[in-house]
Protein backbone atom coordinates (compact mmCIF):
# COMPACT_ATOMS: atom_id res chain seq x y z
CA UNK A 1 0.00 0.00 0.00
CA UNK A 2 1.42 3.30 -1.17
CA UNK A 3 2.32 5.85 1.46
CA UNK A 4 2.81 9.59 0.98
CA UNK A 5 3.57 12.32 3.46
CA UNK A 6 0.88 14.81 4.44
CA UNK A 7 2.71 18.11 4.75
CA UNK A 8 1.85 21.52 6.06
CA UNK A 9 4.11 24.08 4.37
CA UNK A 10 5.38 26.83 6.61
CA UNK A 11 5.89 30.36 5.36
CA UNK A 12 9.44 31.58 4.82
CA UNK A 13 9.27 33.74 7.90
CA UNK A 14 8.20 30.92 10.23
CA UNK A 15 10.50 29.80 13.03
CA UNK A 16 11.69 26.26 12.43
CA UNK A 17 12.72 23.75 15.04
CA UNK A 18 14.77 21.95 12.42
CA UNK A 19 16.99 24.23 10.38
CA UNK A 20 17.29 21.60 7.66
CA UNK A 21 13.56 21.37 6.99
CA UNK A 22 10.69 23.72 6.22
CA UNK A 23 7.98 21.07 6.59
CA UNK A 24 5.84 19.84 9.44
CA UNK A 25 4.65 16.26 8.98
CA UNK A 26 1.40 15.34 10.70
CA UNK A 27 0.58 12.00 9.10
CA UNK A 28 0.66 9.78 6.06
CA UNK A 29 -1.64 8.99 3.16
CA UNK A 30 -2.14 5.30 2.64
CA UNK A 31 -4.13 3.45 -0.02
CA UNK A 32 -6.46 0.48 0.25
CA UNK A 33 -7.55 -1.59 -2.73
CA UNK A 34 -11.18 -2.20 -1.83
CA UNK A 35 -12.78 -5.30 -3.28
CA UNK A 36 -16.14 -4.27 -1.86
CA UNK A 37 -16.11 -0.86 -3.56
CA UNK A 38 -14.06 -2.08 -6.52
CA UNK A 39 -11.72 0.90 -6.31
CA UNK A 40 -8.66 2.28 -4.57
CA UNK A 41 -9.42 4.39 -1.50
CA UNK A 42 -6.99 6.74 0.14
CA UNK A 43 -6.89 7.08 3.93
CA UNK A 44 -5.12 9.72 6.00
CA UNK A 45 -3.47 8.37 9.15
CA UNK A 46 -2.15 10.17 12.22
CA UNK A 47 -0.10 8.39 14.84
CA UNK A 48 0.22 9.95 18.32
CA UNK A 49 3.20 12.23 18.84
CA UNK A 50 4.55 9.93 21.55
CA UNK A 51 3.79 6.78 19.58
CA UNK A 52 4.89 3.58 21.29
CA UNK A 53 4.41 0.22 19.58
CA UNK A 54 4.12 -1.37 23.03
CA UNK A 55 0.96 0.62 23.76
CA UNK A 56 -2.51 0.21 22.28
CA UNK A 57 -4.42 3.25 21.07
CA UNK A 58 -8.11 3.99 20.57
CA UNK A 59 -8.95 4.89 16.96
CA UNK A 60 -11.02 7.74 15.54
CA UNK A 61 -12.55 7.06 12.12
CA UNK A 62 -13.19 10.47 10.60
CA UNK A 63 -15.54 10.85 7.63
CA UNK A 64 -14.69 13.58 5.12
CA UNK A 65 -11.20 13.09 6.46
CA UNK A 66 -9.52 15.36 3.94
CA UNK A 67 -11.67 18.26 5.20
CA UNK A 68 -11.36 17.73 8.95
CA UNK A 69 -8.10 15.84 9.43
CA UNK A 70 -5.85 18.77 10.37
CA UNK A 71 -8.30 20.27 12.89
CA UNK A 72 -9.05 16.96 14.60
CA UNK A 73 -5.36 16.01 14.79
CA UNK A 74 -4.59 19.36 16.42
CA UNK A 75 -7.48 18.93 18.82
CA UNK A 76 -6.40 15.46 19.91
CA UNK A 77 -2.83 16.64 20.41
CA UNK A 78 -4.02 19.59 22.48
CA UNK A 79 -6.41 17.56 24.64
CA UNK A 80 -4.25 14.49 25.17
CA UNK A 81 -0.80 15.79 26.10
CA UNK A 82 -0.01 19.44 25.26
CA UNK A 83 0.25 21.59 28.42
CA UNK A 84 -0.16 18.41 30.44
CA UNK A 85 -3.75 17.92 29.32
CA UNK A 86 -5.37 14.53 29.86
CA UNK A 87 -8.88 15.36 28.65
CA UNK A 88 -8.75 12.37 26.33
CA UNK A 89 -6.22 9.63 25.54
CA UNK A 90 -3.75 9.85 22.71
CA UNK A 91 -5.40 8.25 19.70
CA UNK A 92 -4.79 7.09 16.17
CA UNK A 93 -6.87 9.08 13.66
CA UNK A 94 -7.98 7.57 10.36
CA UNK A 95 -9.31 10.19 7.98
CA UNK A 96 -11.54 8.82 5.22
CA UNK A 97 -11.78 11.11 2.18
CA UNK A 98 -15.08 10.70 0.38
CA UNK A 99 -15.01 10.40 -3.42
CA UNK A 100 -18.73 11.02 -3.92
CA UNK A 101 -20.61 12.03 -0.81
CA UNK A 102 -24.07 11.32 -2.26
CA UNK A 103 -22.95 7.85 -3.33
CA UNK A 104 -21.06 6.79 -0.19
CA UNK A 105 -22.96 8.51 2.59
CA UNK A 106 -26.64 8.07 1.74
CA UNK A 107 -28.77 5.02 2.59
CA UNK A 108 -31.21 5.32 -0.32
CA UNK A 109 -31.35 6.62 -3.85
CA UNK A 110 -32.90 10.03 -4.41
CA UNK A 111 -32.43 10.45 -8.15
CA UNK A 112 -33.63 14.05 -8.00
CA UNK A 113 -30.37 14.86 -6.20
CA UNK A 114 -27.99 12.15 -7.40
CA UNK A 115 -28.59 9.15 -9.64
CA UNK A 116 -25.78 7.23 -7.91
CA UNK A 117 -26.89 7.97 -4.35
CA UNK A 118 -27.68 5.16 -1.93
CA UNK A 119 -24.33 3.40 -1.56
CA UNK A 120 -24.19 3.45 2.25
CA UNK A 121 -24.34 -0.33 2.69
CA UNK A 122 -21.31 -0.94 0.49
CA UNK A 123 -19.40 1.95 2.02
CA UNK A 124 -19.97 0.88 5.62
CA UNK A 125 -19.06 -2.69 4.67
CA UNK A 126 -15.78 -1.33 3.30
CA UNK A 127 -15.11 0.40 6.63
CA UNK A 128 -16.05 -2.61 8.74
CA UNK A 129 -14.58 -5.46 6.73
CA UNK A 130 -11.59 -3.87 5.02
CA UNK A 131 -10.53 -0.58 6.61
CA UNK A 132 -10.87 -1.49 10.29
CA UNK A 133 -9.28 -4.88 9.60
CA UNK A 134 -6.32 -3.20 7.91
CA UNK A 135 -5.82 -0.60 10.65
CA UNK A 136 -5.94 -3.30 13.34
CA UNK A 137 -3.31 -5.32 11.50
CA UNK A 138 -0.97 -2.39 10.81
CA UNK A 139 -1.15 -0.47 14.10
CA UNK A 140 -1.34 -1.28 17.84
CA UNK A 141 -5.02 -0.50 18.28
CA UNK A 142 -7.18 -0.73 21.37
CA UNK A 143 -10.73 -2.06 20.95
CA UNK A 144 -12.23 1.41 21.49
CA UNK A 145 -13.37 3.09 18.25
CA UNK A 146 -15.13 6.40 17.50
CA UNK A 147 -16.96 7.39 14.32
CA UNK A 148 -17.21 11.12 13.50
CA UNK A 149 -19.26 12.61 10.67
CA UNK A 150 -20.74 15.96 9.64
CA UNK A 151 -23.76 16.65 7.40
CA UNK A 152 -24.17 13.58 5.14
CA UNK A 153 -21.34 12.12 7.20
CA UNK A 154 -23.46 12.73 10.28
CA UNK A 155 -26.30 10.89 8.56
CA UNK A 156 -23.90 7.96 8.12
CA UNK A 157 -23.04 8.12 11.82
CA UNK A 158 -26.70 7.90 12.83
CA UNK A 159 -27.42 5.14 10.33
CA UNK A 160 -24.47 3.12 11.62
CA UNK A 161 -25.52 3.54 15.24
CA UNK A 162 -29.05 2.42 14.36
CA UNK A 163 -28.08 -0.49 12.09
CA UNK A 164 -24.69 -1.64 13.39
CA UNK A 165 -24.34 -0.26 16.93
CA UNK A 166 -21.50 -2.60 17.88
CA UNK A 167 -19.25 -1.45 15.06
CA UNK A 168 -18.08 1.52 17.17
CA UNK A 169 -18.10 2.41 20.85
CA UNK A 170 -18.96 6.08 20.45
CA UNK A 171 -20.61 8.11 17.73
CA UNK A 172 -20.33 11.84 16.96
CA UNK A 173 -23.05 13.10 14.61
CA UNK A 174 -22.56 16.76 13.68
CA UNK A 175 -25.64 18.44 12.18
CA UNK A 176 -26.57 15.26 10.29
CA UNK A 177 -28.66 15.37 7.12
CA UNK A 178 -31.68 13.64 8.62
CA UNK A 179 -33.83 15.33 5.96
CA UNK A 180 -32.47 12.98 3.29
CA UNK A 181 -35.04 11.26 1.04
CA UNK A 182 -38.18 12.34 2.91
CA UNK A 183 -36.56 11.66 6.29
CA UNK A 184 -36.13 7.94 5.58
CA UNK A 185 -33.43 7.48 8.25
CA UNK A 186 -35.33 9.60 10.76
CA UNK A 187 -38.38 7.39 10.39
CA UNK A 188 -36.30 4.23 10.77
CA UNK A 189 -34.58 5.68 13.85
CA UNK A 190 -37.96 6.27 15.50
CA UNK A 191 -38.68 2.54 15.54
CA UNK A 192 -35.11 1.47 16.35
CA UNK A 193 -34.72 3.81 19.30
CA UNK A 194 -37.97 2.50 20.75
CA UNK A 195 -37.22 -1.20 20.28
CA UNK A 196 -33.44 -1.77 20.50
CA UNK A 197 -30.86 -1.53 23.27
CA UNK A 198 -27.64 0.48 23.05
CA UNK A 199 -25.82 -0.60 26.17
CA UNK A 200 -22.37 0.98 26.61
CA UNK A 201 -22.77 3.15 23.50
CA UNK A 202 -22.31 6.91 23.48
CA UNK A 203 -23.70 9.46 21.04
CA UNK A 204 -22.94 13.15 20.85
CA UNK A 205 -25.48 14.86 18.61
CA UNK A 206 -24.84 18.47 17.52
CA UNK A 207 -27.43 20.72 15.90
CA UNK A 208 -26.55 23.94 14.07
CA UNK A 209 -28.63 27.12 13.89
CA UNK A 210 -30.20 26.53 10.47
CA UNK A 211 -33.30 28.69 10.45
CA UNK A 212 -34.64 31.97 9.20
CA UNK A 213 -34.03 35.20 11.07
CA UNK A 214 -36.49 35.67 13.89
CA UNK A 215 -37.15 31.97 14.36
CA UNK A 216 -36.21 29.92 17.40
CA UNK A 217 -36.38 26.21 18.21
CA UNK A 218 -40.03 26.58 19.21
CA UNK A 219 -41.33 28.52 16.21
CA UNK A 220 -39.33 26.55 13.66
CA UNK A 221 -41.09 23.33 14.68
CA UNK A 222 -44.36 24.83 13.41
CA UNK A 223 -42.92 25.67 10.03
CA UNK A 224 -43.47 23.25 7.15
CA UNK A 225 -41.35 24.74 4.39
CA UNK A 226 -38.43 23.03 2.69
CA UNK A 227 -36.15 25.76 3.96
CA UNK A 228 -36.40 24.55 7.58
CA UNK A 229 -36.53 20.82 6.92
CA UNK A 230 -32.91 20.25 7.96
CA UNK A 231 -33.19 21.69 11.46
CA UNK A 232 -36.73 20.35 11.98
CA UNK A 233 -35.49 16.87 11.18
CA UNK A 234 -32.64 17.19 13.67
CA UNK A 235 -34.91 18.58 16.36
CA UNK A 236 -37.22 15.61 15.80
CA UNK A 237 -34.31 13.24 16.27
CA UNK A 238 -33.35 15.06 19.45
CA UNK A 239 -36.91 14.60 20.74
CA UNK A 240 -36.79 10.89 19.87
CA UNK A 241 -33.55 10.41 21.77
CA UNK A 242 -35.01 12.06 24.86
CA UNK A 243 -38.28 10.11 24.62
CA UNK A 244 -36.56 6.71 24.62
CA UNK A 245 -34.47 6.76 27.79
CA UNK A 246 -35.05 3.05 28.39
CA UNK A 247 -32.90 1.95 25.45
CA UNK A 248 -29.71 2.47 27.53
CA UNK A 249 -28.10 4.80 24.99
CA UNK A 250 -25.80 7.29 26.71
CA UNK A 251 -26.26 10.47 24.69
CA UNK A 252 -25.93 14.22 24.73
CA UNK A 253 -27.59 16.60 22.30
CA UNK A 254 -26.46 20.20 21.96
CA UNK A 255 -27.94 23.05 19.96
CA UNK A 256 -25.43 25.69 18.83
CA UNK A 257 -27.20 29.02 18.57
CA UNK A 258 -24.15 30.82 17.16
CA UNK A 259 -22.95 28.17 14.70
CA UNK A 260 -24.06 27.51 11.14
CA UNK A 261 -24.03 24.19 9.31
CA UNK A 262 -20.57 25.02 7.97
CA UNK A 263 -18.96 26.35 11.13
CA UNK A 264 -20.18 23.75 13.63
CA UNK A 265 -17.73 20.80 13.13
CA UNK A 266 -14.79 22.25 15.06
CA UNK A 267 -16.56 23.26 18.27
CA UNK A 268 -18.90 20.25 18.20
CA UNK A 269 -15.99 17.81 17.95
CA UNK A 270 -14.29 19.56 20.87
CA UNK A 271 -17.42 19.32 23.02
CA UNK A 272 -18.00 15.72 21.95
CA UNK A 273 -14.55 14.62 23.05
CA UNK A 274 -15.12 16.20 26.48
CA UNK A 275 -18.44 14.36 26.74
CA UNK A 276 -17.24 10.98 25.52
CA UNK A 277 -14.19 11.00 27.77
CA UNK A 278 -15.79 12.61 30.82
CA UNK A 279 -14.49 9.64 32.84
CA UNK A 280 -10.91 9.98 31.62
CA UNK A 281 -9.54 13.28 32.89
CA UNK A 282 -8.13 13.41 36.43
CA UNK A 283 -9.56 16.59 37.97
CA UNK A 284 -6.98 19.02 39.37
CA UNK A 285 -7.09 22.47 40.86
CA UNK A 286 -4.50 25.20 41.20
CA UNK A 287 -2.99 23.74 44.39
CA UNK A 288 -2.10 20.57 42.50
CA UNK A 289 0.35 22.58 40.41
CA UNK A 290 1.97 24.39 43.35
CA UNK A 291 5.68 23.94 43.98
CA UNK A 292 5.95 22.02 47.25
CA UNK A 293 9.74 21.66 47.28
Amino acid sequence: MRKLIIILLLSASATLTNAQSNNIEIGIIDTINSKILNEKRSIWIYKPENFDVQKKYPVIYLLDGDWHFVSVVGMIQQLSYINGNTICPEMIIVGIPIKDRFRDLTPSCDSSISKISGGYNEFISFINEELITYINSAYPTAPYKILIGHSLGGLTVINTLMKFPNMFNSYIAIDPSMWWDNQISLNEAKNTLASDKFENKRLFFAIAHNMNKGMDTTSVRKDNTRNTLAIRSNLELSDMLKANSNNELNFQTKYYLNESHGSIPLIATYDALHYIFDFYNFPMDKSDYADTT
